[in-house]
């Protein structure tokens, strides 16, 4: 059973109350900066059963600690790839398999997660090359980051930024990020106008937004 004593509270200059789950499986509702506190405690009581479902459905895909052995799955673009150590010099992707270096053991997550930031680099900034260009805007660059709140943010400015975690999740759900950031460059709110662009590129964006929510946190290494 959730503890709603335990879901974070995010205020902002927002006019309603909502609930979130962030990427690593948390709950977060954002309020209002004047809404009190007891009132939160009510909108979160009431839709009690609602975020136990989701709860129980998001757990269900919570990532299980890896031990970097042969055999171990590790996700790339949404396909499952299994990990196989031998005299390699460096890490790669052949077939179904994720190539690695026996002599990186030791250092195996940090090396596997290097790698994955480079992969998500290239593979991100040639999807916002490729789609600024379809839509018809501009950015100023393309980063890349951890955040555990946010798969994706574009700034006043038309900075991009990226989790790098999404290299692991299916390519419709990557590109579906990087066409909703651009969105962000046309329009810098979620109003009807900007789900209208993000639609005009990616109908089926809704059933990513849902991948997200349930899968989300599952990508992990």
């Amino acid at each position: 059973m959730v503890d709603i004593s335990d879901i974070k509270i995010r205020r902002s200059h927002r006019k309603t109350l909502a609930l979130h789950f962030l990427p690593d499986g948390t709950i977060e509702v954002r309020a209002p900066h004047l809404v009190p506190k007891f009132l939160i405690n009510d909108f979160l009581n009431k839709n009690r059963d609602w975020i136990e479902k989701k709860s129980a459905v998001v757990k269900k895909h919570r990532p299980i600690p890896k031990d970097y052995i042969d055999g171990e799955s590790f996700f790339y673009l949404g396909k499952e790839h299994s990990l196989q150590v031998g005299n390699y010099t460096r890490i790669g992707i052949k077939g179904d398999k994720l190539l690695f270096p026996r002599a990186l053991l030791f250092r195996a997550k940090k090396e596997i997660e290097n790698w994955y930031i480079r992969q998500a680099k290239e593979v991100i900034t040639d999807y916002v090359k490729l789609y600024a260009k379809e839509m018809k805007t501009s950015y100023v660059s393309v980063s890349l980051s951890d955040t555990r709140s946010k798969w994706g943010s574009c700034s006043h400015d038309n900075r991009l930024q990226f989790n790098w975690k999404l290299i692991m999740a299916p390519i419709l759900v990557l590109r579906y990020v990087v066409i909703h950031e651009l969105a962000h460059t046309l329009e810098k709110n979620h109003s009807r106008k900007f789900w209208s662009k993000v639609s005009a590129f990616n109908p089926s964006f809704k059933e990513q937004i849902k991948w997200l929510k349930t899968q989300g946190g599952s990508l992990s290494i």
